[in-house]
């Protein structure tokens, strides 16, 4: 469970994705993918990348967030261990932002923060970073044991 940006192509609804369990990228998605992962690497940092037979994936390291990618789509996903501060929140939803810029240049598709409904392209930072850290500590206070909708009374 994570926070999530998806990558869509305009103009092309859900029926236009191939039902197909294996992945077969075109020589032009392929080369994107090669794209996506220099940039990365260079303008964000150091990256691990897998195939699988379903999709590709790239893991950035610091602050750590996946990103899977089939051609014709894409989705980031970034884990809630960063926003225990708003320094640490503020930091891994800007990387993600920043990675799925990279992503829409490379590829075309549209990025989509479907935590907050809103186009990557809007870039409202300060929405984005408020909604992780709300759902972080949502998170936490479920693991701690604590109902999310009470007050403490400690």
């Amino acid at each position: 469970m994570g926070y999530d940006i998806s990558f869509f192509m305009p103009g092309h609804d859900d029926e236009g994705l191939s039902d197909e369990l294996l992945l077969h990228l075109t020589n032009e998605q392929e080369a994107a993918w090669r794209r996506i992962v220099a940039r990365a690497e260079q303008e964000i940092g150091p990256a691990d990348e897998g195939r699988y037979p379903t999709h590709l994936e790239l893991w950035l390291h610091e602050p750590a967030m996946q990103l899977c990618y089939a051609g014709n789509s894409a989705s980031i996903e970034i884990p809630y261990r960063y926003t225990a501060t708003v320094a640490s929140a503020h930091a891994a939803v800007a990387t993600a932002y920043a990675l799925a810029r990279i992503v829409e240049v490379e590829t075309g598709m549209r990025g989509l923060d479907d935590e907050v409904s809103q186009a990557i392209q809007e870039y409202d930072l300060p929405k984005a970073v408020a909604r992780y850290r709300g759902v972080g500590q949502h998170v936490r206070d479920l693991v701690a044991g604590q109902d999310p909708g009470s007050a403490s009374t400690d």
